[in-house]
């Protein structure tokens, strides 16, 4: 497929989204599962859709510490670690070529996203303990990364665990002819287009994560990025507002008043 027929003649892509448009958007927190696991999530854009769960944070002993080598160094230095796993449920493990490829694609996702949180999670308050975070891929159709980093971050708020700030990710392509930013990628287009995935920090600004798929040049490279910051904000209130219904149904279940915000406002005034 040539890269015009990306987008038609009216504007449109193939899933009649235009440009600068995101696809259907649904992040939401999961009730407490009974396997143990401290806080989950299932976030989904489009198609793809994943779901990301916290278990820990719990003591580093040392048989677990030999199982876990990535997590000597800040063992030793009396700082908490994370790991992160990511399994793709709807591979057919029958191809074993197809399946090398995926192993290795899933272990630079799950590289990624352990980079990316190991810089906001204030992992000096959990001294020799270890965070696991679980992603499963449950559909997918392009923007993996986005989806896994967004799903994480609610699932850490749902955990309790002390983060400096959520981050929040999105996916944005470059179409040559005509020269446009397409934002929030399918498969379809991630596999045509030059493209690349930014994770931002809302409260500081700060980019937390810029992953290029393919070439680009400087102008094309910070007008992707300036586009998906501007996007992230729209993630942004969608995240909150998740937030706010999670803690609202926690207020119930509780006893709360629904009236009496302060909980959720605490929330706020941490993300």
């Amino acid at each position: 497929m040539s890269r015009i027929e990306i987008l038609s003649s009216a504007g449109l892509r193939q899933d009649n989204r235009r440009p600068y448009e995101l696809r259907q958007l649904d992040f939401k927190i999961l009730k407490s599962s009974p396997n143990s696991l401290d806080g989950s999530s299932i976030v989904s854009h489009g198609l793809t859709k994943v779901t990301s769960s916290v278990s820990g944070p719990k003591e580093i002993t040392s048989s677990s510490s030999s199982n876990h080598k990535s997590n000597l160094k800040s063992h030793t230095n009396n700082v908490g670690s994370i790991q992160v796993y990511v399994n793709m449920t709807n591979f057919s493990q029958s191809d074993r070529k197809k399946l090398s490829k995926v192993d290795k694609r899933l272990m630079d996702l799950s590289f990624s996203i352990q980079n990316t949180f190991e810089s906001v999670i204030m992992l000096k308050l959990y001294p020799r303990s270890l965070i696991e975070i679980f992603i499963e891929v449950l559909q997918e159709d392009g923007g993996l990364l986005q989806a896994a980093i967004n799903a994480t971050s609610l699932s850490l708020i749902a955990s309790g665990i002390s983060i400096q700030d959520y981050i929040l990710a999105i996916s944005i392509g470059s179409l040559s002819n005509p020269n446009l930013p397409l934002l929030d990628v399918t498969n379809l287009e991630q596999l045509d287009l030059p493209s690349l995935t930014i994770a931002s920090l809302p409260r500081s600004s700060k980019i937390s994560l810029i992953q290029v798929e393919s070439r680009l040049n400087i102008d094309e490279f910070e007008k992707l990025c300036r586009i998906g910051l501007e996007a992230c904000e729209v993630l942004k209130d969608e995240l909150l507002g998740e937030v706010k219904r999670w803690m609202l149904d926690l207020n119930s279940i509780v006893g709360f008043d629904d009236s009496d915000s302060k909980n959720v406002q605490d929330v706020k005034m941490v993300l």
